[in-house]
């Protein structure tokens, strides 16, 4: 057997020698590590260095996809839209294959009296990128005669609801189709009330939506 002291030396050297092997092994790690880090440290570093246009593009992007554009991930597609076709003309076996089928003359009457009640008075809007801060969209609202003209009308009265305050704002320029401009954030519905001559009113409405917004320019600033 060896003495005691031998054994102590042998010992103390492999003890050494694993030390040693645990240090180079901590070495390595950190040395393998330090590329990794100084990429993070870069990466936090354009982050925060381009902070307000990062914020910048996540909001417009934002804002494309509410305005109905597409953003494609992989074969993810975020905001298209797809449906049914709606192709003019006589019935036809292909129509019959997808769903489609024939008005038994209850719509086409309900359609005729939708005309019939507003005079072929039609409510539309527009949109045009704001010049509102804290607004989406400037909207234009007015009404357009179907088929026929705004003779007997005389006032418009419209109504958007609480975020204006349950106001009714009244236009009487038939000139240029009795309108009137507002900015929103958010869509909402548009009641209009039509006021004839001879006394008589009807009621007519649009939901102001900003499917569209994807396709209108922001106004050129001033300046």
């Amino acid at each position: 057997m060896p003495s005691p002291p031998a054994s102590a030396a042998a010992a103390s050297s492999a003890a050494s020698t694993a030390d040693s092997t645990t240090k180079s092994i901590f070495d390595l790690a950190v040395w393998s590590a330090i590329p990794s880090i100084l990429w993070a440290l870069i990466a936090l570093g354009v982050m925060v260095y381009f902070r307000g246009h990062i914020s910048s593009l996540l909001k417009a992007l934002v804002v494309r996809i509410k305005d109905g554009a597409v953003l494609k991930v992989g074969g993810l597609e975020i905001g298209s839209a797809s449906g049914l076709v709606a192709i003019p003309g006589s019935f036809s076996k292909e129509d019959s294959r997808v769903g489609v089928y024939q008005d038994d003359e209850s719509r086409a009457n309900q359609r005729h009296e939708i005309y019939k009640e507003a005079r072929g008075v039609m409510l539309v809007h527009r949109l045009q990128k704001s010049s509102q801060d804290g607004q989406l969209y400037d909207i234009l609202i007015y009404v357009i005669p179907h088929k026929t003209s705004f003779t007997g009308l005389v006032t418009v009265e419209y109504f958007f609801g609480s975020f204006w305050g349950n106001k009714v704002y009244p236009s009487h320029d038939r000139s240029r189709g009795f309108p009137i401009v507002t900015s929103a954030y958010g869509s909402f519905l548009c009641t209009a009330k039509l006021i004839f001559n001879d006394g008589t009113s009807t009621i007519v409405y649009r939901y102001i939506d900003f499917e569209m917004g994807n396709s209108v320019q922001r106004p050129p600033s001033a300046g």
